[in-house]
């Protein structure tokens, strides 16, 4: 492809996915450096189309975590304590998601949490629709931490 008037080949490296969370920390990173979370603004960004959201009533009125739910159903899902904002049904989950980052750059969370609206779970299983994404040893609770032992990551 052409860029900018130059040619170039692009090269994807083969990538194992993890799509149930892809972790963005944001703002300051001065908690990162110093190891420390306390106070730090977290959020829960969800994907969300036809998924039971029943598991989510745990995780709103949390201290320091905000949910947000952007769903491109034809009912709009109502969870006491979470945002929810209807986006057309286009695109997958990722546009939910760069939705969410270019609507509230200016103002994102210095953690957030992106991630499919199904109940978290463990595995992978190609084709199935309540795939459950995590890895070993790891819950979901463990994403929402932010900057784990200091790092701007969970892995």
């Amino acid at each position: 492809p052409e860029f900018c008037g130059h040619s170039s080949t692009v090269r994807m490296a083969p990538l194992r996915l993890l799509s149930a969370a892809l972790l963005l920390a944001t703002g300051t990173h001065q908690a990162a450096a110093h190891g420390e979370a306390k106070g730090t603004r977290a959020e829960l960004v969800l994907a969300h189309y036809a998924e039971d959201l029943s598991w989510v009533s745990q995780y709103t009125g949390k201290p320091n975590l905000d949910v947000t739910i952007y769903s491109k159903a034809d009912d709009m899902p109502e969870i006491a304590g979470a945002a929810s904002q209807p986006l057309p049904n286009v695109g997958r989950e990722s546009h939910s998601f760069l939705h969410h980052i270019v609507s509230n750059y200016h103002r994102l969370a210095d953690w957030t949490l992106f991630s499919q609206a199904t109940p978290p779970s463990w595995g992978y299983l190609v084709g199935e629709s309540a795939n459950g994404h995590l890895n070993d040893n790891v819950s979901f609770d463990d994403y929402l931490r932010p900057f784990p032992q200091g790092r701007d990551s969970m892995f």
